[in-house]
């Protein structure tokens, strides 16, 4: 029987866009704090593991930002839900391969981030862990960039220039439709 896969749940990073070590609960928090940058991390199953390694790292007091709710919680009935945060098509996905899958909106794009969970809600603040904290990084390094003296090429702002948008709202509408299509399938074999 093959070995099941440690859920790792806590991140602890000693470096990357973090003002000081830290350990994280949140894969959607974590993510942008150590992709696409040097950073020095390692992820545990236990918040006690994480701390151990900050210990023996030389950090005796790490700042943590621990979710209430980064243990399970209820349902799974079925596949679960997978939240893309970043990738080609961001969203939920009913599975991870098929044609309604996650799978493909997470190897096309470098950085992705993914996550499986066991209910709807958990996958949506994923989701939105991930955008905060990317957004938050933003906002650090254009203060750290005003305060070394960094000013404004002008005071019109275009996201454009930041950020893209890959995909039509009709193709996020038809992946709503096929996952709702899907969820009430699985439930209707449930109930039998």
């Amino acid at each position: 029987m093959p070995k099941q896969r440690e859920n790792n749940e806590y991140y602890a990073l000693i470096s990357g866009r973090v003002k000081e070590p830290t350990i994280f609960s949140s894969w959607g928090h974590a993510h942008p704090r150590m992709t696409g940058c040097l950073s020095l991390n390692k992820s545990y199953p236990t918040l006690q593991e994480a701390r151990d390694y900050m210990k023996r790292m030389g950090v005796a007091k790490p700042k943590e930002i621990i979710k209430s709710e980064a243990e399970e919680t209820t349902p799974l009935n079925g596949n679960g839900f997978y939240a893309v945060a970043n990738g080609a098509k961001p969203g939920i996905y009913p599975f991870y391969h098929g044609e309604n899958g996650a799978e493909r909106e997470v190897t096309e794009k470098g950085g992705s981030c993914h996550k499986r969970f066991r209910t709807m809600a958990q996958a949506e603040a994923f989701i939105e862990d991930w955008k905060a904290s990317y957004a938050e990084i933003w906002y650090e390094s254009i203060k750290d960039a005003l305060d070394r003296g960094f000013r404004p090429r002008e005071m019109g702002f275009s996201i454009e220039k930041f950020l893209y948008k890959p995909i039509i709202s009709t193709e996020i509408d038809d992946i709503v439709k096929k996952t709702e299509k899907q969820l009430s399938l699985q439930h209707t074999k449930q109930k039998k």
